[in-house]
C-alpha cells in the first residue's frame, strides 16, 4: 500500500468499528486497573501526541522537544490518530489559512455533522496541503518517519497481542478509539463567526482544544490556553517565535 491510496476510508471504517470492538474488550476484561491504564493512554495519546505535538509543535512550532521526547511524543499523537504528523499539520495549517471557506479541509459551517468524517472533508493528505509544513516535516527525520513508514508503524501495536489482549485493549485500542472520537468533537469550536472559546467539559471531551479563539489568534502560543499550555511546558521547552 503505497501513499496513493486515500487512507481517509480506512480511517472512518475504523472511526465506526471501533467503538463496539471497546465495548466488547470492556466487558470482557474491565478491571479498574485497566481502565486505569487506557484513561491515563487516553491522556497522552490524545493530549500530549495529538493536541500538543501534533498541533501545537509539528504544526505550530510553539515549542521545542528533545528528540528522544519528541520521537515518543510523535509515536503518542500517531497511534492517537491514524494519520501521520506531516499529513495532519499540512492540513491543519490550510484550516488555518482558509478556516470557514470553501478551501478549509473541515469547514464545521459549512458542513455540519459531516465533519465529524474524514472521509467528508476537503482534502486527502499531504498532496493537497500546506507545501511548505509538506517541506518542513518531511526533513525532519522523526515526522518523516512515520510518513515514509506509515504502515509498518501503525501495525507495531499489535504486538501488545503477545502480552494479552488486555495490554492490547487498554494500552492501545480503547485509549485510540477514545481518542479518534476526540479529534473528532474537536473540529466543532467553529461557528458562523469563526473559530469561538468553549468550556471547560468540552476542554476535557476534545483533548485540550477548547481556547480555539484564542488558538487561531495566538497560533504560535500556548500561554493563553490554560492547562494546555501547562502539559505543553512540562513535555517541551517554549519556542520563542523571531
Amino acid at each position: 500500500m503505497g501513499h496513493h491510496l486515500d487512507r481517509r476510508y480506512v480511517l472512518t471504517v475504523m472511526q465506526l468499528i471501533s467503538p463496539f470492538i471497546a465495548i466488547w474488550a470492556l466487558i470482557q476484561y474491565a478491571t479498574l486497573l485497566w481502565i486505569c491504564v487506557a484513561l491515563v493512554m487516553f491522556f497522552l495519546m490524545r493530549v500530549v501526541g495529538g493536541t500538543i505535538t501534533y498541533h501545537r509543535i509539528h504544526s505550530h512550532r510553539t515549542h521545542v522537544m528533545h528528540p528522544a521526547v519528541e520521537f515518543i511524543c510523535t509515536a503518542l499523537g500517531f497511534y492517537a490518530s491514524f494519520v501521520s504528523p506531516v499529513e495532519f499539520a499540512a492540513s491543519h495549517n490550510n484550516h488555518h489559512k482558509y478556516h470557514d471557506t470553501d478551501k478549509d479541509p473541515h469547514p464545521y459551517v459549512a458542513n455540519g455533522w459531516k465533519v465529524l468524517f474524514p472521509i467528508l472533508w476537503n482534502d486527502s493528505g499531504p498532496n493537497s496541503g500546506d507545501v511548505r509544513t509538506t517541506v518542513r516535516l518531511r526533513r525532519n527525520k522523526i515526522t518523516n518517519l512515520f510518513y515514509e513508514r506509515f504502515w509498518i508503524m501503525a501495525t507495531l501495536p499489535l504486538l501488545l497481542l503477545l502480552i494479552s489482549n488486555q495490554a492490547f485493549f487498554f494500552i492501545y485500542f480503547i485509549p485510540f478509539t477514545l481518542a479518534l472520537w476526540s479529534a473528532a468533537f474537536a473540529v466543532f469550536n467553529h461557528d458562523e463567526n469563526g473559530p469561538k472559546p468553549m468550556g471547560f467539559w468540552y476542554g476535557i471531551v476534545s483533548g485540550g482544544e477548547h481556547a480555539h479563539k484564542w488558538h487561531h489568534d495566538h497560533p504560535y502560543d500556548t500561554s493563553g490556553e490554560g492547562w494546555v499550555n501547562t502539559v505543553a511546558n512540562i513535555v517541551a521547552k517554549k519556542r520563542i517565535k523571531t
